[in-house]
């Protein structure tokens, strides 16, 4: 199964459908940040609650991409910080794959870090892209 949006209006926001965290499974986006951007982030949300069971938060402003989750009271986890991979007004590929246990981030084809799961992902089911970026395409595989 392959679903895929072109050039979808920011924020974007889809519906997934039961368990689509699953291993093997991956979501791809292909964009670039525009100069001037602050930050932009990839979450998988439960709706019910509000809880961003994953967020990963490109941050320009810090230089940094921050991974973290929270929880349904509202408050964040740890938050999991790493070399900002992108550059503003560049072309990316950015790759989230499902495994048993994590996601694992690629971008630009590039191994960059890992996000241990901190619920059950199959609880997710929103995918929501937000912030200053623009989006060519986002593809579920």
């Amino acid at each position: 199964m392959t679903l895929m949006w072109n050039n979808p209006a920011i924020p974007f926001t889809v519906s997934l459908a039961e368990k689509q965290c699953v291993p093997g499974r991956d979501f791809v986006l292909v964009g670039d940040a525009f100069y001037g951007a602050q930050r932009f982030s990839i979450s998988f949300v439960q709706t019910d609650s509000g809880t961003r069971l994953f967020q990963l938060d490109f941050r320009f402003d810090q230089n940094e991409a921050v991974l973290n989750s929270n929880f349904p009271i509202g408050c964040w986890g740890e938050e999991e910080r790493h070399p900002l991979p992108l550059l503003m007004g560049r072309k990316f590929n950015i790759e989230v794959k499902c495994s048993t246990d994590r996601f694992v981030i690629i971008v630009d084809f590039q191994y960059h870090c890992e996000f241990a799961f901190r619920f059950d992902m199959n609880m997710a089911d929103t995918l929501m892209i937000e912030g200053d970026v623009y989006i060519q395409s986002v593809q579920i595989n």
